[in-house]
């Protein structure tokens, strides 16, 4: 790419800046073009293989500067920008496969030196490098994809680093609280024995029962069952467990019934494959059992008095 930058990126870039910056550095217009240039010039000798616009690359340092906060005067911001860091986000934001190797290529070592130090584990550490490349990349309405957000104030590497430490802390305080629990405990919340008709079916069937809740629920990923945990044992609600993955409540909301979905087929298949009786009188028990089992679910889909 040969494109002189020089006023093309400085009338792109006073163009999108906010006003009260727009009208300082206009009377700086000179300084303004020299640092912008040369922002320019780092970023293709960084990324020679990848291209941007010039005319997008001067509004988008416009609309990531911002209005910088005292003592920073617009001037001095700009000269402290990462320009080269900003123009891979950029290109990156486009969908361009080479910028986008490119940050992978970073996530990847940032968090491999991250894991090192904080002993995640394998599962841990791919579970995270999912994750961050989900949310660095994609736009997921209302969330901006990160990369939109970079202000480019800090070095990405930094920046990557600091998401890869955060997340891999919110997920090996996950995986302490991930433990297993009694199956009995499971099954005194899920099935209450101050029930009547649960407990007339426990008393009748309980071997097949106990024994097709406990392969239904070994059946489940290890997420799926602290879900559980979190509600039955813990009584969390799903507010408090959107906070814990550090997602949405719909999007816990969401795993949730795809955990009772999935957990419900087990339960069917199970008691099924172990109850000598009519198909129709196995309906009527695996009815009971999963309205039961979707009454102490629904709890946790209550949203907390301050939400």
């Amino acid at each position: 790419m040969t494109v002189e930058p020089g006023r093309t990126l400085c009338q792109s870039f006073l163009s999108e800046a906010a006003e009260p910056v727009r009208a300082e550095l206009a009377q700086q217009e000179s300084a303004v073009a020299s640092l912008l240039a040369a922002h320019w010039e780092a970023a293709l000798a960084a990324w020679p293989e990848i291209e941007v616009d010039p005319e997008r690359f001067g509004r988008e340092l416009a609309g990531r500067l911002g209005s910088p906060a005292s003592p920073h005067t617009p001037l001095s911001a700009l000269a402290g920008m990462r320009g080269a860091d900003v123009f891979l986000a950029i290109a990156c934001c486009d969908g361009n496969a080479a910028a986008i190797g490119r940050i992978e290529d970073i996530l990847a070592r940032e968090l491999r030196h991250v894991a090192v130090k904080l002993h995640a584990t394998t599962d841990q550490t791919s579970e995270i490098h999912a994750e961050l490349r989900r949310i660095l990349l994609v736009d997921e309405p209302p969330r901006r994809a990160a990369l939109r957000e970079y202000a480019g104030r800090g070095d990405l590497r930094g920046y990557v680093r600091v998401m890869s430490t955060r997340a891999l802390i919110r997920a090996i305080n996950r995986g302490r609280r991930e433990i297993a629990v009694e199956d009995a405990e499971f099954f005194d919340r899920m099935l209450p024995n101050d029930d009547a008709e649960i407990s007339f079916l426990r008393a009748q069937y309980r071997e097949a029962v106990d024994g097709a809740l406990r392969a239904a629920l070994a059946g489940l990923d290890p997420r799926s069952r602290a879900l559980l945990r979190y509600q039955l044992i813990d009584g969390w609600s799903i507010d408090q467990v959107g906070k814990l993955y550090g997602v949405h409540r719909a999007t816990a909301a969401r795993w949730l019934a795809d955990a009772r979905e999935i957990l419900g087929v087990a339960i069917r298949t199970e008691l099924a494959a172990r109850l000598q009786i009519s198909p129709e009188e196995v309906d009527s028990i695996v009815r009971l059992v999963q309205s039961r089992v979707d009454m102490s679910l629904d709890r946790l889909l209550v949203p907390e008095a301050s939400s």
